[in-house]
């Protein structure tokens, strides 16, 4: 920081009034997103669109039908009807997966897994949903998905995959290091979990050869992404019901955007 300046705090989108908040974050995804076709049945943009979505997981509204509903009747938005900002929302979830796997150099990087039941495990048997799997985590036994992640030592989330629960954390970390030199060939943290993947790990009381790169302020950097996951799973990553993978993506996607925001600097809220 320059001297002489003074740094502005960073706004908080969840506290400030929703259509305050709307314009800063429709201004910083405006462009992100390629740009497309403007129709003229179309009554707010895609930015807004998923400025709107976003703003659901700050404010926690677990159901995206009573959201909508919300910001037609009480903060009187003009807003497309429900079906439409779900088929647009599906159409712009490959742009949201890009935003937040893009490529970066770094240094360091903290791997781990957290659990996304799709159901209750008492109803499991009867749960029918496309490539779900019993598989048992640090929650227990679920039926669903296991969100697999790297993170920063500050914790904003770089990098996640979704995976089976059932697959092993192992699999899931190679399939994301495949594009490990694009990233700059980080270091990456992971827990005993991922001994014998090339990470550095704790040592196992049992280990014949332990992780002679391991220290013991390592611990204290795993905290971050635990702590992140904490954080995620509290904006709503098990919220509501999903029936299909594409809504389970979207959710996670936006979820995780909402989350890595207090890492964005949107700069003053008044230009």
């Amino acid at each position: 920081m320059r001297e002489g300046r003074v740094s502005k705090p960073r706004p908080d989108l969840s506290v400030i009034p929703i259509r305050e908040a709307q314009p800063i974050l429709s201004a910083w995804i405006r462009p992100r997103i390629p740009l497309k076709l403007i129709h003229t049945h179309e009554k707010i943009s895609d930015a807004d669109l998923l400025a709107l979505a976003i703003l659901r997981y700050l404010h926690k509204m677990p159901y995206f039908s009573r959201w909508w509903h919300f910001l037609k009747v009480e903060v009187r938005f003009v807003l497309p009807s429900l079906t439409q900002a779900h088929v647009r929302l599906k159409r712009l979830l490959p742009v949201l997966e890009t935003l937040l796997n893009e490529v970066e150099t770094l240094d360091f990087a903290l791997i781990d897994s957290e659990p996304i039941p799709v159901c209750r495990f008492k109803r499991a048997k009867h749960c029918k949903f496309p490539q779900a799997s019993f598989g048992f985590t640090t929650q227990g036994m679920i039926y669903g998905f296991k969100l697999h992640a790297w993170a920063l030592p500050n914790g904003r989330i770089v990098r996640y995959l979704i995976r089976p629960a059932h697959e092993h954390d192992l699999n899931a970390g190679e399939q994301m290091n495949a594009d490990w030199p694009t990233y700059g060939g980080p270091k990456i943290i992971g827990d005993k979990a991922y001994v014998g993947g090339g990470y550095i790990t704790p040592p196992k009381t049992n280990a014949r050869y332990p992780d002679l790169r391991w220290r013991d302020e390592y611990h204290a950097a795993r905290k971050a992404i635990e702590s992140a996951f904490s954080s995620v799973a509290g904006r709503g990553l098990r919220w509501g019901q999903v029936k299909t993978i594409w809504s389970l993506r979207l959710k996670v996607a936006l979820v995780l955007i909402a989350y890595n925001l207090r890492f964005q600097n949107f700069g003053p809220v008044n230009p």
